[in-house]
């Protein structure tokens, strides 16, 4: 058997990767049918090759891989991940009904007044303080509704404004624990590693964010473009428990604290009491059941997202398929530390556009081919992918918070990517610098 024809099935798994990429980038079909239909072509093209004399059987028949394997059990695999965006999602409906969020920003900026790199600081620490918690292209547009016009009337341009309000979105998510129970249940990571990592990774994307602050300041020049609303009399002054605005960050708290430690769901749902008896003792019951018929209705097409997902990742990580990516593999994926450092830091725009390296797109699979393959561990695919990822929370223009951000500004979507790539492109390197030589994934 010559070396050429071990590539042939990697190399048509990879055809399948990128038509279902073109189709995606292109908008010719939606990411939620997209997953699906890759899920089941690759387990096609799995077991066509399965009989080669260098892949060993895994006893599995094409109906049982694609019908079993694929379809029915992937489609629970992430149903721990699930559970934890519901109980955010709801969680996330709190503390925008009870008026926590927008009293949080309200603050930020009473507290900054007119002094537009205290605006600009107070309000993006504001946002990734909310989005700890929060979720969902409905919150991102209450936050921004409630940010963009107090920074644009401190003098602050348009992009430097949206590009600030990405920023703290992206540290929150970070700290977010909708998004460790994800990679817990994707990699089946321990959830104290990944604590330890977003961590590290948190801190370093404050300190980017910072950076792009003190620097694009400098270069902003833009006058007064709009008044913001004042804070309305009811929300700012009358009976608004300020020990309230813990309630973004408790489940952080109740999570990262040695001594406390409590899982996911526990946390958020103490968190949503907290907020509830904080703000609105009297309209409890009211509040949380519209909260959760709320959350339930914004969190559904995330849902949907997992549910291909976790097709993927079954269709990728069997065995089969990691028998016939891997020799394609071996060749292209470095073993060393600086290797492992450029590599992802060089390829880390493939994170935009649903490529290969987003994990909520192509990248899925990917990783998922990389555990199954053993030719990286699920940690060191963890460290690369929430580094490189922080690209596509930031600048990719087919976000739909980047498109509603654009609209809302009159901006456009590749003006947000040219104003931040290189700001976040560096952080990949460094954090991914982090991960080898501090948490020593390699």
């Amino acid at each position: 058997m010559n070396s050429f024809a071990l590539y042939i099935p990697s190399v048509i798994i990879l055809l399948v990767f990128l038509a279902l990429a073109v189709l995606m980038v292109t908008k010719k079909l939606p990411t939620l049918l997209a997953m699906p239909l890759m899920a089941v072509l690759i387990g096609l093209v799995t077991s066509l090759f399965s009989h080669l004399p260098w892949i060993s059987d895994s006893g599995d028949s094409i109906s049982n891989f694609i019908f079993i394997r694929i379809l029915t059990e992937g489609s629970t695999r992430l149903a721990e991940a699930m559970m934890y965006a519901i109980f955010g999602a709801i969680l996330s409906q709190v503390v925008m009904k009870t008026g926590i969020a927008e009293r949080i920003v309200k603050t930020a900026a009473e507290l900054a007044g007119d002094r537009k790199p205290l605006v600009a600081f107070m309000l993006t620490a504001a946002t990734a303080l909310v989005f700890t918690s929060l979720t969902g292209l409905g919150a991102f547009i209450m936050v921004g509704t409630l940010v963009l016009p107090v920074m644009m009337a401190a003098g602050i341009s348009a992009i430097l404004a949206s590009s600030l309000l990405l920023f703290g979105m992206a540290i929150g998510g970070i700290f977010n624990p909708v998004n460790w129970g994800f990679y817990k249940s994707a990699l089946s990571i321990d959830m104290k590693v990944i604590e330890s990592f977003v961590t590290g990774f948190g801190v370093l994307l404050c300190l980017t964010a910072a950076v792009f602050l003190i620097i694009e300041i400098r270069r902003d020049r833009e006058k007064f473009s709009w008044a913001a609303s004042p804070p309305s009399e009811e929300t700012s002054r009358k009976g608004f428990a300020v020990i309230s605005f813990l309630t973004p960050i408790l489940p952080v708290f109740l999570i990262l604290i040695p001594q406390i430690h409590w899982p996911i769901i526990p946390s958020f749902i103490v968190a949503m009491l907290f907020g509830v008896f904080t703000t609105r003792p009297g309209k409890a019951i009211e509040t949380l059941t519209a909260a959760t018929i709320e959350g339930l209705r914004d969190i559904g097409p995330v849902l949907g997202l997992f549910i291909g997902i976790g097709m993927v990742l079954n269709a990728v990580m069997h065995d089969l398929t990691a028998q016939i990516m891997k020799p394609l593999l071996i060749a292209v994926i470095p073993h060393s530390k600086m290797g492992y450092i450029l590599f992802f830091t060089l390829l880390a725009p493939l994170a935009l556009y649903r490529g290969p390296l987003n994990m909520f797109g192509l990248g899925s699979g990917l990783a998922a081919l990389l555990v199954g393959s053993k030719l990286l561990s699920p940690i060191a695919v963890m460290g690369a992918f929430i580094s490189s990822g922080q690209i596509q929370s930031i600048c990719d223009p087919t976000n739909t918070h980047n498109v509603w951000l654009a609209q809302y500004m009159k901006i456009s979507t590749e003006d947000i990517l040219k104003k931040t790539l290189l700001y976040t492109w560096i952080f990949v390197f460094v954090a991914l610098i982090y991960a080898v030589f501090i948490r020593g994934v390699l």
